[in-house]
């Protein structure tokens, strides 16, 4: 079959291109390159693994929907067609597929990819949400922009849960509901779902021990992932560990973002679509004003107080105040592009030493390295327009 000049010119571009990075890839050595050089080089590959991936998803959209991938392989459907040829399971290649069926009614998602601005991931998130809800597309590109997965995750999930049916969903999450486990050699892996309120029930009752586990493993010097205090502490209940001490016992506090409108059984407002419980996810309004109703919450609602006229003239921080924060920063690090939530740490823009003053425009969470450069190895503090933080190392500080 002959092929049309232009298209054998792209195919030749793409093979000299692969041919080079293969030479490249197989003679260059790592360990002659500065530091700074190689962090640079690792974001140039890594914008160009982008460019390749937006190459893929959209020459495999074209060969699925003109049965092309038949010719060239005997695999039984698309989606085996392309993790054979991508290395990656079916159900990688057939959420890829998704993404290309969605990017033809979302042409800013599908120009970020072109660029090389966008993952194969975050356009996964991206285009799962704005497939429902087009107005939102521009907000999620931002967010993929200046933040991390997970917090790209939690606003497409907002942004379904917004424009979707919420007893469907309800009924939906219920029938879901489930408790699997499978065995590798000597580890047991297993995954679960349920309703949302359901699952911050779990985690409500075994907070008391995950966070015993974690002053522990700090004790000893250990850092390991949330993830892993939460199974310590599900497996001490299991074997009836007693709750550590709290002092007073009290009724659990539950806290919960939701739009005023929504509360009141209104049409929401546009940014008031959300209920959702900090750390778990949306849940119904129905199980917000359930709560309410026996006193047991902390009710952000999103049309309240000016936050920022609550001020302290010491480093205690007013409740008020400290509830604000932690629904900005979501308890986690403030620098862009930072996902840490473990060990989260305050910090002061005004040195309180000099200013004495705590109030919500100059505090901010870090986690414990960022919060490490700025107290101890001079990086300064940039606002981003966007709400978030960058750190300024100084001067002095070596590239290599």
């Amino acid at each position: 079959m002959s092929h049309p000049p232009v298209i054998v010119c792209v195919m030749n571009t793409l093979e000299r291109i692969n041919e080079e990075l293969r030479d490249y890839a197989a003679a260059f050595d790592p360990n002659t390159y500065s530091g700074a050089d190689a962090a640079r080089l690792t974001e140039i590959a890594a914008r160009g693994k982008r460019i390749y991936e937006t190459i893929e998803v959209l020459f495999a959209k074209r060969a699925v929907d003109t049965n092309g991938w038949r010719r060239s392989s005997h695999a039984a459907s698309p989606e085996q067609w392309l993790a054979n040829a991508t290395g990656a399971s079916e159900h990688a290649a057939r959420e890829t597929l998704r993404v290309a069926d969605r990017l033809s009614e979302l042409p800013a998602t599908e120009d970020k990819l072109r660029a090389g601005d966008l993952s194969l991931v975050q356009a996964q998130h991206v285009t799962r949400a704005a497939a429902l809800d087009p107005a939102a597309e521009t907000r999620l590109l931002r967010v993929a922009e200046r933040s991390g997965v997970r917090e790209l995750r939690e606003s497409s999930e907002r942004v379904i849960t917004a424009v979707s049916d919420e007893a469907r969903l309800a009924a939906q999450a219920r029938d879901e509901r489930h408790l699997a486990g499978w065995t590798r050699g000597l580890a047991t892996h297993g995954s679960f779902s349920g309703p949302t309120e359901d699952v911050a029930d779990l985690f409500e009752a075994i907070e008391p021990l995950a966070r015993q586990a974690f002053d522990a493993a700090r004790a000893a010097g250990k850092h390991e992932p949330l993830a892993t205090y939460r199974f310590d502490a599900l497996v001490a209940l299991a074997r009836g560990a007693e709750m550590p001490a709290t002092g007073s016992r009290r009724e659990p506090v539950v806290r919960a973002r939701v739009g005023l409108s929504r509360l009141l059984g209104q049409e929401p407002e546009p940014g008031e679509e959300m209920c959702e419980i900090p750390g778990v996810g949306p849940v119904p309004v129905a199980h917000a004003r359930k709560v309410l109703s026996h006193g047991l919450l902390e009710l952000v609602i999103s049309d309240g107080v000016d936050v920022q006229t609550v001020v302290s003239t010491t480093r205690h921080i007013p409740k008020a105040l400290r509830i604000a924060l932690e629904e900005r920063d979501e308890k986690r690090c403030k620098v862009r592009g930072c996902d840490y939530t473990r060990a989260i740490q305050r910090h002061h823009t005004d040195e309180f030493a000099e200013h004495h003053r705590t109030a919500y425009g100059i505090l901010g969470d870090t986690c414990p390295d960022h919060h490490h450069l700025i107290h101890h190895k001079g990086h300064e503090v940039i606002d981003n327009r966007d709400g978030t933080w960058s750190l300024r190392a100084p001067p002095h500080t070596s590239a290599a």
